[in-house]
């Protein structure tokens, strides 16, 4: 059996025996200064705190959870589809706080249903009854957002965005992708990858989502275009785009044919089909029953869908942004900023895209899994 050893040692090998010690003072005094559980004078408190300042002290994380002998909380809040996404943002949240246990962690993730703020508002407001000391929330516009940021300001509970930022607010750190960055990654793909056909045409799917949003912005699907058109005009111009919306809902249960039709439209005009929103089914079951052959066709996020047809090559290509990482590193920022005495903003943790292919779609998955390791 392990012993834990109740010695509290700082970064640099002092304790706070040493510290007592080095001031002539006992260590009780000492451990009450440092760790705020008991009376000491304010000179005196003032003098311990000072010196273990200038002497680079830092108390071991885990005899500060015996003093403190508390339990720490943190909740992260998204919507519920699409699924899949959100189910890869919930191992990463579970593999952090499965690390973060040992140090008296809790963490809670809730994903809410698409337009009901109010049971968004409900689970906000038991979390902050019972206490919550970190909060995460994804900026969609499916939600009245202003009135649950405004909500958490209110609390005074410190909290970050994650997957879609809110830059205009309080938040202390965004951890989540560069959406432009993925539009441009899916350009420079299908440009290059169409140098040699005679014909240089391209279909981009988007989704019209102004009839199910509360607000305008962020759109990431906009962020996405937008990289993707500035890349082609600006390096590719030679390519012909042709952008078409559609207005299918992310919905459990939704289904029309808007997706498939438009592949039928274009099947015979275009050498490549880039399908932006989160609407991987419908695009792939178009492509299977369009028997769409010697096509270029990129979308973006790693399902089990998409996965199996980068096999068979039906996919040619995803943009992934690892959901996995975001959620672990949601955890991971919130744990950093909660253990500051003073909670104050950090840097932002971009999650950078990966081209998955075929040929390297086991190396990937691979690279993140380890990630999570460490």
């Amino acid at each position: 059996m392990r012993k834990i050893i109740f010695q509290i040692r700082g970064a640099m090998g002092l304790t706070q025996k040493e510290i007592a010690r080095n001031l002539g003072i006992s260590y009780m005094t000492v451990n009450r200064a440092l760790n705020n559980n008991g009376y000491v004078s304010k000179e005196l408190r003032e003098k311990i705190l000072s010196y273990a300042n200038e002497m680079g002290y830092e108390p071991h994380r885990a005899s500060q959870v015996l003093v403190r002998n508390t339990t720490r909380t943190i909740a992260l809040f998204s919507s519920s589809l699409p699924e899949y996404f959100w189910e890869e943002v919930d191992k990463g949240v579970r593999a952090a706080a499965a690390q973060l246990k040992a140090f008296n962690y809790k963490v809670n993730y809730h994903r809410i249903p698409e337009l009901d703020t109010d049971a968004y508002l409900r689970e906000l407001e038991r979390e902050i009854s019972q206490g919550v000391d970190g909060i995460a929330v994804v900026n969609q516009r499916k939600y009245r957002m202003g009135t649950i940021l405004h909500r958490i300001e209110e609390a005074g509970i410190p909290y970050v965005t994650f997957n879609v930022d809110a830059p205009k607010s309080r938040r202390l750190c965004y951890i989540g992708s560069d959406y432009q960055a993925g539009g441009r990654l899916a350009a420079d793909f299908i440009a290059r990858t169409l140098q040699l056909s005679p014909k240089k045409e391209v279909l981009v799917l988007q989704c019209n989502e102004e009839l199910y949003s509360l607000h305008k912005e962020p759109d990431i699907n906009k962020m996405r275009l937008d990289g993707f058109l500035s890349l082609m005009q600006s390096v590719f111009p030679e390519i012909t785009i042709h952008v078409e919306y559609f207005d299918t809902r992310l919905q459990v249960g939704y289904k029309d044919n808007q997706i498939l039709n438009l592949v039928q439209q274009y099947r015979d005009r275009v050498q490549a089909m880039y399908l932006i929103p989160a609407f991987n089914t419908d695009f792939v079951r178009a492509l299977e029953t369009t028997q769409t052959k010697g096509m270029i066709t990129v979308l973006h996020d790693l399902d089990t869908v998409s996965i199996h047809q980068l096999q068979t090559r039906l996919l040619s290509a995803v943009i992934h942004q690892s959901p996995t990482l975001q959620g672990y590193y949601t955890v991971k920022t919130l744990e950093q900023i909660i253990e500051q005495k003073v909670a104050k903003p950090l840097p932002t943790v971009e999650i950078d895209h990966n081209l998955v292919l075929t040929e390297n779609r086991d190396l990937i998955q691979g690279i993140l899994a380890t990630r999570l390791m460490h």
